[in-house]
């Protein structure tokens, strides 16, 4: 839609000025927005800057890993042997490596937040470090890992271990299986944690509501299973002439290049048992490679049914080229929901490459099971099943999103979530209305409605900066990680322009590629692509539960024109929007920008060179106002 410009006073068609402001300050101001003293040290450092981009000095943490993993349905056991190589890429000596063992989740005394079943955990055998054996120490759901000795900045380090766990029944959460026949892996093998240039290790416990912190990776996994059992895993498939049929390969040559849907395996070959190659004692090996992922995932199922096609993602290798990624769903049931599941995930991954930055990875999968809801992995989504297309394409929309946030954007979920699921809600809602060409100009996105309906009933009652795993509330969390920002980023939209602030989320999203952007990364950022000081703006959404409350006041028509009231009664300082109408059916439009309420007035007078007989606050409904029945005078 075009963008809803600021416009200024002295470009109204009748005379419009504020005639009065209050000279003493009337009403609690927004703070000034904190920066960590971690996130200054980083910026003196030269690793951060102030204006919201990595500095001269900036380093990622990098490992990789190769893993051989056998999947054992019978008796629901992963069994797996792993070699890892810690990058130290710090300019300081480490004499430890923290790792997750985040399925301890499920031990009896694990400390979590979310109800979960109950197993024996994650078994790790043989840990040895650059050849010597070495005695961990495991604190719940992290492995404490101490060096032979110091690694240098610059330095490597390889680790092996061998390790194995039951496969929790059902929702585990974001992981798991349905009997013994669909098994969904998540967070399945120890993995090294995040040491960033602004806090240094990350090792939080993980305890089951918030999500991930994941360093940057190389994999090489060689996942076995029962021959006729299909995989979808992050990474390329290296050796699909050993596990694939002929005719599901040449499939799938036709979908490298294809916008239309292709099946690759359907219902006649899963009825003829010929989903894939005959293996070895009845097993077949898969084998996948992922170069630059956060985490990797995969899933099985003997009874999925695969479509393929493939989505444009622009210049995504800088030659001039257009390049293209190949798009797979996995399902069992060819309902409406999921036939047009091939188009969905096309439709995002096209999208948000213009939007964002070109989609970087060979391919994007969705695979159905598990979940009510959906989960995101690199290259890898697992969606529940839904009633509805729309309802489909909405989640696939918004899990495929965070192949941008957190996967290419890798934020700290774990104590940030809204860094990456309020953004993704934000391009969910922008994705929603381009598929099903809905007019976003008519009424508010969901998010806001969602958002006023909550806090109106005194339900915000948190920060969003709180630390996730922190809240005091339940339902705080999905509130402020997702409904809360999204609503955000709606307003700050339809206030700026939707364009501009799209332009500033891609100049985040560009800045922050493979690295670990702090919350004052994302602020300063946007303040530097906005091109204004909206730090007023951050510290009244994020860190605090003020509401948004404009009214229309008195109003008195004379002989020279008219004069209109408008009362601030809440504590979030935004412009408002004020549309009058004339005897003649003409209006004039007018704003009180939010510097009259920063320098602390709670009313702003506008005067208009004709009698009104209507006088209506916000009514394109572009502000988050919390009660819309004082927005609106009309003369008696």
């Amino acid at each position: 839609m075009a963008p809803l410009a600021r416009r200024p006073f002295a470009f109204a068609l009748f005379a419009c000025a504020l005639l009065s402001l209050p000279t003493a300050a009337q009403r609690p101001l927004p703070h000034p927005l904190d920066r960590s003293r971690d996130w200054q040290a980083a910026v003196a450092a030269g690793t951060h800057t102030e204006d919201g981009k990595p500095g001269p000095q900036h380093w990622t943490d990098f490992a990789s890993y190769q893993i051989d993993v056998e999947l054992v349905p019978g008796s629901a056991e992963v069994i797996g042997r792993q070699r890892a190589t810690y990058h130290n890429r710090s300019p300081e000596p480490l004499r430890e490596l923290l790792l997750h063992l985040r399925q301890n989740l499920h031990t009896a005394t694990a400390v979590r937040n979310v109800p979960v079943q109950i197993t024996a955990g994650i078994a790790v055998d043989r840990v040895v470090v650059a050849g010597q054996p070495v005695e961990p120490s495991i604190d719940g759901t992290r492995l404490l890992v101490p060096l032979p000795a110091a690694l240098p900045p610059d330095g490597k380090v390889e680790l092996a271990l061998e390790f194995s766990f039951v496969v929790p029944e059902g929702e585990a959460p974001r992981m798991g299986r349905e009997g013994r026949e669909l098994f969904f892996l998540g967070y399945w093998y120890p993995q090294f944690a995040v040491r960033d240039c602004v806090r240094g290790w990350v090792a939080e416990p993980y305890l089951g509501e918030s999500e991930f912190y994941m360093p940057y990776a190389d994999y090489e996994v060689a996942i076995t299973l029962p021959q006729g059992w299909l995989c979808a895993a992050t990474g390329t498939l290296q050796n699909p002439e050993d596990v694939l049929t002929e005719a599901s390969r040449e499939a799938l040559a036709k979908a490298a290049t294809a916008s239309e849907t292709v099946p690759i395996v359907g219902k006649r070959a899963l009825e003829r048992g010929e989903a894939t190659r005959p293996g070895t004692d009845g097993k077949l090996v898969w084998r996948f490679q992922a170069q630059n992922v956060r985490d990797f995932a995969f899933g099985a199922c003997p009874t999925w049914r695969w479509d393929a096609s493939s989505a444009s993602v622009g210049d995504r290798d800088g030659d001039g080229a257009p390049d293209r990624c190949l798009v797979h769903t996995f399902y069992r049931r060819p309902n409406a929901a999921w036939r047009p599941s091939c188009k969905f995930a096309q439709h995002t991954i096209e999208h948000l490459s213009q939007w964002l930055t070109p989609y970087p990875w060979p391919h994007a999968t969705v695979v159905e099971g598990i979940l009510g809801g959906g989960m995101e992995y690199p290259m890898l989504t697992l969606c529940g099943d839904q009633r509805v297309a729309f309802g489909q394409q909405s989640l696939i929309a918004h899990e495929l999103a965070h192949m941008w946030f957190p996967m290419l954007v890798g934020n700290d979920e774990t104590a940030f979530g809204w860094q990456d699921e309020g953004l993704v809600d934000f391009y969910t809602e922008l994705l929603e209305s381009d598929y099903w060409r809905r007019d976003r100009t008519k009424k508010a996105p969901s998010s806001m409605r969602q958002y006023v309906q909550y806090a109106a009933a005194g339900l915000d009652r948190e920060p969003m900066l709180r630390h996730a795993d922190h809240l005091q509330f339940r339902e705080s969390y999905g509130f402020l990680c997702y409904t809360k920002p999204a609503a955000m980023l709606q307003q700050l939209a339809r206030w700026l322009g939707e364009d501009k602030v799209q332009a500033a989320l891609r100049d985040y999203a560009m800045a922050w590629r493979f690295a670990h952007p702090t919350p004052e990364d994302f602020f300063a950022s946007m303040n530097r692509s906005l091109g204004q000081d909206l730090d007023w703006y951050w510290s009244t959404w994020w860190t605090t539960t003020w509401t948004l409350d404009h009214a229309v006041g008195e109003v008195q028509n004379g002989e020279n024109g008219a004069t209109v009231v408008i009362r601030d009664e809440g504590r979030a300082p935004h412009p408002a929007f004020v549309r009058v109408r004339f005897a003649d059916g003409t209006t004039q439009d007018a704003e009180v920008p939010v510097g009259t309420w920063l320098a602390g007035a709670t009313t702003a007078t506008l005067t208009f060179g004709k009698a009104v007989v209507e006088v209506t606050i916000d009514p394109e409904q572009r502000t988050l106002d919390v009660d819309r029945d004082d927005n609106r005078w009309v003369a008696k």
